[in-house]
């Protein structure tokens, strides 16, 4: 009886062992800090489980190097704010700092190394948790921590609870389902503002101008859109029923709606005259290059010989969608953009991917100031070529790329892993893409304007471009138009691009173009800008 006893005893420490080695954290985990963090905690204590796991993954994957002292610092800082700031005397001492409550103090240091920061953080944690008297809980203070180390690294990593990681996934892997309507939110009311083609919303008949009444029996009043947006979005195949008002009718109706997956039509195509195609990109989704195909494939049946694409508020989107639309207007192969992580092995090429491609075709591309991301790339792509020509503002400079990682009670982090590069070797987070004609409201004090103007370029050298006011370009186009007699198929086009310079001027620089040559469609954009009244 006492060896079974005994046999039990031996395999139940045997399960626990192995149990406490499958929960160790990836990256640089350190059994000492897991297991017996100080003298707060016993063998079974999750104190700090999340905040030690959330340290190992920017320890371990994080584009650059940690500075420990600053992250420990922040999420002190965050956690005297989540524990009321004002109830604590915080003062630098010329051996670190000292909190104080009362009568009871903690006095702790911080320098670059992890493992003595980490130390010197957990005794804080510990005394504002004795110090909490019931005001908040481990985890409230745990998390503020948390975030406290994510906002402090960069603007576009963060700690996101549950509900956030559970959205970011839905949305990432496209099951996010929805009515297929655009609503807004005017007078305090709710409304929609169109249906999409053969969207469950559509189908039931509801039209632009409904007013939301209730949405699953929940009056809407002083709910405000983004919280109805989140209530009429979910899983596909689930159902939500809503009552709307029409503004013409007494009363209100109701539906009973199923989510679909929504596809968002992220491409805009129509052929312009002179056998000119314009191509607006919103965004890059899952479906933006199957739509970009079908603009493409109208394009050859229209006979375009030339294309704009519009890159003009783009924010981004996915990186691999980024690359097959640049792909389309490349050699096979040619580079796209190459990313590169914190180390030299976190090194990854991105080519472009198909035999029969548009190379040959002239193309100018449209950015602004909120090109950002995905859309940056493909830009870059494009004019490191020697292909295309980049017109408008100096775009956002967005050039990292984040991964979201899952954390073990459920929540998530989107962390900066590595950024990405031109072909020609920029860094888009520094510099952006910088057009070779830029067409500003504006001119600086000390800038030139004029077909010879030297502008600011990318590594700080000072490139010779174009640069052109708006309002020189707009009467430059109104003594066109007062001496030029249009012909009835005109007069859409002209009428699409009168209000759209930068689209305007793409269209003079392609008119018989025939080959993708940028120095050709510079040397006719300088032609056209000496015949410009500045």
């Amino acid at each position: 009886m006492a060896k079974t006893i005994s046999k039990r005893f031996l395999g139940g420490i045997a399960v626990i062992l192995f149990t406490i080695l499958l929960v160790l954290p990836s990256g640089n985990s350190r059994v000492e800090n897991l297991l017996i963090p100080d003298a707060h905690a016993g063998f079974f204590n999750k104190d700090l489980e999340l905040f030690d796991e959330v340290i190992d993954l920017i320890a371990d994957k994080y584009v650059y190097s940690p500075d420990f002292k600053r992250l420990f610092s922040a999420a002190i800082d965050e956690m005297l704010v989540a524990a009321d700031h004002d109830r604590f005397n915080v003062r630098k001492t010329s051996t670190g700092q000292i909190i104080k409550a009362n009568k009871h103090q903690v006095q702790y240091n911080l320098n670059y190394d992890q493992a003595h920061d980490l130390a010197s953080f957990k005794k804080v944690y510990h005394f504002l948790l004795d110090e909490s008297h019931g005001r908040y809980t481990k985890e409230q203070l745990e998390t503020a921590a948390v975030i406290g180390i994510m906002n402090s690294l960069d603007p576009y990593s963060q700690y996101l609870d549950k509900s956030s990681f559970d959205k970011s996934m839905r949305d990432t892997e496209g099951k996010y389902g929805g009515l297929g309507m655009i609503v807004t939110q005017k007078d305090d009311q709710l409304m929609v503002v169109k249906t999409m083609k053969n969207g469950p919303a559509q189908r039931a008949g509801i039209l632009s101008n409904d007013i939301f009444i209730r949405v699953n029996g929940r009056n809407v009043k002083g709910m405000q859109i983004h919280d109805l947006a989140e209530v009429l979005r979910g899983y596909p195949n689930t159902k939500v029923t809503i009552s709307l008002k029409r503004p013409i009718e007494n009363g209100s109706r109701t539906y009973t709606l199923t989510r679909e997956i929504i596809s968002i039509e992220t491409v805009e195509y129509q052929t312009l005259d002179k056998g000119i195609g314009y191509i607006k990109i919103n965004s890059f989704s899952k479906q933006t290059n199957d739509q970009l195909k079908e603009s493409l494939a109208q394009a050859k049946v229209d006979g375009v010989k030339a294309f704009i694409l519009d890159l003009r508020g783009n924010p981004g989107g996915l990186l691999n969608q980024s690359v097959k639309v640049a792909s389309h207007f490349l050699y096979r192969n040619r580079m796209i953009v190459y990313t590169q992580g914190r180390r030299k092995s976190d090194y990854k090429e991105y080519r472009a991917q198909y035999k029969n491609s548009l190379l040959h075709m002239p193309i100018v591309v449209l950015i602004n100031r909120h090109s950002a991301s995905a859309s940056e790339i493909v830009a870059g792509a494009l004019r490191d070529s020697g292909k295309a020509l980049i017109i408008g503002e100096n775009s956002y400079g967005k050039g990292s790329v984040q991964t979201i990682f899952r954390i073990s009670n459920g929540s998530g982090l989107r962390l900066t892993t590595s950024k990405y590069f031109t072909p020609s070797g920029i860094d888009i987070t520094e510099h952006g893409i910088v057009p070779e004609i830029k067409i500003v409201k504006e001119i600086v004090k000390g800038e030139t304007i004029g077909p010879e103007s030297i502008i600011q370029g990318e590594k700080g050298l000072r490139t010779p471009s174009i640069q052109l006011r708006e309002a020189d370009l707009e009467k430059f186009f109104k003594e066109i138009d007062t001496k030029t007699v249009k012909e009835p198929t005109q007069v859409k086009q002209v009428e699409r691009m009168e209000n759209d310079i930068n689209l305007r001027f793409a269209h003079m620089l392609l008119n018989n173009l025939t080959i993708a040559n940028k120095k050709q469609t510079l040397d006719k954009a300088r032609e056209i800008a000496a015949n410009i009244h500045y």
